[in-house]
């Protein structure tokens, strides 16, 4: 019996780990059709979500992860998220200005 369980624990790693990889492809593929692989300060000014700060996409996607990690069970659909949250928030950490809130 304990054997079945630890072979239905390997699958279900198994496919987290498939499901989280593909999120990362998806932002991969998400980030060349937004931004492009070429790092651009400001480049992208126009785009706030209020006018006080500028939020980088890596801090939107950084407080969405701690949201998911805290209020949802991971499961398959919520290892794919991550893998495309993760994604976008080691991209947004690429640049230089990452810690600017400026707007200009």
């Amino acid at each position: 019996m304990n054997n079945i369980v630890l072979e239905l624990e390997n699958v279900y790693n198994k496919t987290l780990i498939k499901t989280f990889l593909f999120g990362v492809i998806v932002g991969i593929i998400y980030i060349y059709i937004y931004f492009g692989f070429k790092i651009i300060e400001k480049s992208n000014l126009n785009y706030h979500l209020n006018f006080i700060i500028h939020w980088h996409h890596w801090l939107i996607s950084l407080i969405i992860i701690i949201i998911i990690y805290l209020f949802i069970k991971l499961d398959k659909y919520v290892s794919f998220i991550y893998g495309f949250l993760y994604t976008l928030l080691f991209h947004g950490l690429m640049y230089n200005d990452r810690f600017d809130f400026k707007i200009y």
